[in-house]
């Protein structure tokens, strides 16, 4: 039995394909985009989260690890160096200050929590969604998982960024209804300069969807700055290229995950980035339209 390590299990979701959805956020990532809201899931394992305006400092947690690990009182960050991620000093935090996000999960175990609503996922034509971090590097995981569901007649998704070995996809991709691909930028320079990886194996990925006449949707996160303007443009003229690309969803840049990278321990380069606003966001919908596409704005919403 495949497992993985899961940073949540979000469910009645509605934004993350058609229906009432359960997102299952599995960890690890081979990109490490600058704009992320989810840099918990960026490692593979789990990870200590340290919220500093939670602690009283009373010290009760100091005693339970087996790695001496305190917090620097010059910073008041965790010692990341020393810290494994056990754990044991969050039983221990009575403020909840310190959280470990991530635990490692059997397919079963998992497909018996998301099997819980599933007259949700029934009744409103919903299902189940893979995000991450990028599922698609646990491809062992999501075909089992998805095989299992689709068994039950349940609708599979999975949003992902391509950037993973194309074997991988094909493990998964026919249990699979519906793909949420991630388009961040289409020059290749720029797109390993804002995600830490070219965009080549992204795009192959894209194609060999398409060939497979799979059902995608592109998601564009919108970044002031980084892939609007002429970047958008050619964006566009890739995705006409392309010819199977009917549908785009434009994801406005927003600052509603930036705490988690203090808690994590992870430096933020986009703290003070101005979040994308609804006419800007609007104003590209109108791009993607002129050139055929139907768009939505901030993900699938089933109402």
């Amino acid at each position: 039995m495949k497992s993985a390590y899961i940073s949540n299990i979000q469910k009645f979701c509605v934004h993350d394909g058609p229906g009432i959805r359960t997102v299952i956020f599995m960890m690890g990532c081979p990109l490490r985009c600058k704009w992320c809201q989810n840099p918990e899931n960026f490692y593979g394992k789990p990870v200590l989260m340290y919220n500093q305006s939670l602690c009283t400092g009373c010290g009760e947690c100091l005693h339970y690890c087996s790695r001496n690990v305190g917090v620097l009182p010059e910073t008041g960050k965790i010692d990341r160096v020393k810290c494994i991620g056990c754990g044991v000093c969050t039983e221990h935090c009575y403020t909840r200050a310190k959280t470990l996000s991530g635990r490692k999960m059997t397919v079963d175990e998992v497909f018996r929590e998301v099997m819980k609503d599933e007259i949700f996922y029934r009744e409103s034509g919903g299902g189940v969604t893979l995000s991450g971090g990028e599922a698609s590097i646990n491809p062992g995981f999501c075909g089992e998982l998805f095989k299992k569901l689709w068994g039950e007649r349940i609708h599979t998704a999975i949003e992902t960024s391509g950037c993973c070995a194309p074997d991988d996809l094909l493990v998964f991709e026919q249990y699979t209804d519906l793909f949420l691909f991630d388009l961040k930028a289409i020059t290749s320079d720029l797109h390993a300069a804002w995600t830490g990886v070219d965009n080549v194996r992204i795009k192959s990925n894209l194609s060999m969807l398409l060939n497979k006449n799979k059902r995608v949707i592109i998601r564009i996160p919108l970044i002031p700055g980084v892939n609007d303007g002429m970047e958008f443009e050619r964006m566009m003229k890739y995705l006409v290229s392309l010819e199977k690309i009917k549908e785009v969803h434009i994801l406005p840049f927003h600052q509603l995950g930036s705490s988690k990278y203090r808690q994590a321990g992870v430096d933020y380069e986009m703290e003070q980035m101005e979040e994308c606003p609804a006419e800007q966001a609007e104003q590209y919908a109108e791009i993607c339209r002129a050139y055929g596409f139907t768009v939505n704005i901030g993900g699938w919403d089933c109402r």
